[in-house]
């Protein structure tokens, strides 16, 4: 089995190679047609020639009054010396020989011509005779003995012109091969300079260097534009996940360690002295709720982990919203119970999504609700939208609301307007919204905040149109 050949690793090369192919194959056809028209002439002209000579040799037969011995003598006199076509002729009458070009019976014998037939239908054979090459062709007079032509053009000056074309293409093709593949060569390394430059950039950004990006001056190349931008918003992709990266890093050392030192700090405490029943049983009760809200913090972050990664999948069934936010409400009941809240469902709406992400999603709301609701008001959850134009669920509540300042990092980890009360008991750790955020895009929705300072806070998730 033949090996297979495997073409240029570079792509310059492989533009050079292609290139090469390209311009011979335009350079072979053209040489192909120029041959084709020289024979094609060269045919034609002999045609032509030897069907002149048979209206001669017509003329000659006619003159002598149906005698061949003026076309003898025609033929022996023009075939004697040169002429700018030499041919050779042989006279037949009833099929015997009656004259003929001296010296033909060696150079062409009769057994090579092709039987009689019309001048305009001439039968052409080509012969070689030592250096020489003829065309020969026999053809029929008009006269009362049956007089006949056998006629051997030379065209070894035609041939050899043919010859010497066929070597000058060969020699051509021979020299351009190289030359070819050297033009090829420069032309590809210069439209390629281009991903050189790119190259070199894309070299020189690191970790400690992410802000560094292709510059669009000069303006590159219409085919490379494109890869450029896209580029760019890769390294500006990269460089807000490499810094979300570390202020989560930042910030989940930041979250771990204040409850994880009160852990320590009671428990050395108890560690110190003996103490009563009383003290120890304080002591454990912080250490259980110090647990307790580090439990949760991993809880949430595998939560969060868990819905972003892509090979999540959700389980889409039916749902009335009503009766999500019904469980939903039921569920706080009994925190809203002590500030005297009021929960209110408003509106109806069916549609697809993941109950248990749903649940999870406006639980996360309804927390931040009644934590931050003022005693004796009210929280609505309003449903809105249809199937067909898509679903909005949104949880209003009348608290102190929040400033214009961090409605754009609401949503991120660990954030919270006031960080002074991060770690008490009655604040969260700063992931709820986070966790409904990602549970909304991975529905393909959205959710959104509307706050007035001391005028309250209303947040929705809006769900799009979405089949089972």
């Amino acid at each position: 089995m033949m090996r297979r050949i495997l073409p240029p690793t570079s792509i310059s090369g492989r533009l050079a190679l292609l290139y090469t192919l390209g311009a011979l194959l335009a350079v072979g056809l053209f040489a192909l047609l120029a041959n084709w028209k020289l024979e094609a002439n060269f045919t034609v002209a002999h045609r032509d020639f030897l069907q002149a000579k048979a209206a001669e040799f017509q003329d000659d037969l006619n003159d002598g009054g149906g005698e061949p011995d003026l076309l003898i003598n025609e033929v022996l006199k023009e075939t004697d010396g040169a002429r700018l076509r030499s041919y050779e002729a042989r006279v037949l009458v009833a099929g015997k020989l009656a004259g003929a070009t001296p010296g033909m019976a060696t150079t062409l014998p009769a057994r090579l011509f092709p039987a009689v037939r019309g001048v305009q239908a001439l039968t052409l054979i080509r012969d070689q005779t030592g250096n020489s090459s003829w065309l020969l062709t026999s053809l029929p007079l008009q006269g009362p003995q049956n007089v006949s032509l056998q006629i051997g053009l030379d065209i070894t000056r035609d041939e050899a012109l043919l010859t010497d074309f066929h070597r000058a293409l060969a020699v051509f093709f021979l020299l351009m091969v190289p030359l070819l593949l050297g033009a090829g060569r420069l032309a590809a390394t210069h439209a390629l300079a281009p991903l050189t430059r790119i190259a070199k950039v894309a070299q020189s950004i690191t970790p400690a260097q992410l802000s560094r990006r292709i510059p669009q001056d000069p303006p590159w190349p219409r085919e490379l534009t494109g890869l450029v931008q896209v580029f760019n918003q890769m390294l500006d992709n990269l460089e807000s996940s490499f810094e979300r990266l570390s202020r989560f890093s930042a910030d989940i050392a930041h979250e771990l360690r204040t409850p994880l030192s009160n852990l320590t700090g009671s428990l050395e405490v108890c560690l110190i002295r003996p103490r009563d029943e009383a003290e120890y049983r304080a002591a454990i009760a912080s250490a259980i709720e110090d647990a307790q809200r580090l439990t949760g913090l991993i809880e949430n972050l595998l939560f969060l982990a868990r819905v972003e990664n892509p090979r999540h999948a959700l389980r889409l069934e039916r749902c009335e919203a009503s009766e999500i936010c019904a469980w939903v409400a039921a569920h706080y009941e009994a925190q809203s119970r002590p500030k005297d809240l009021r929960l209110r469902i408003a509106g109806a709406a069916t549609f697809y999504a993941d109950t248990l992400l749903l649940r999870q999603a406006l639980g996360n709301v309804l927390a931040n609700a009644v934590r931050h609701a003022p005693p004796g008001s009210e929280i609505v959850l309003a449903i809105s939208g249809s199937p067909a134009s898509g679903v909005d669920i949104s949880v209003s509540d009348q608290g102190p609301g929040i400033a214009p300042e961090h409605l754009p990092r609401l949503f991120d980890r660990f954030y919270q307007t006031d960080p002074a009360r991060g770690h008490k008991a009655t604040q969260g750790s700063g992931l709820g919204l986070s966790i409904v955020r990602s549970i909304m895009e991975l529905h393909g929705g959205r959710v959104t905040i509307e706050s007035v300072p001391g005028h309250g806070t209303r947040v929705s998730l809006q769900f799009p149109s979405m089949e089972a």
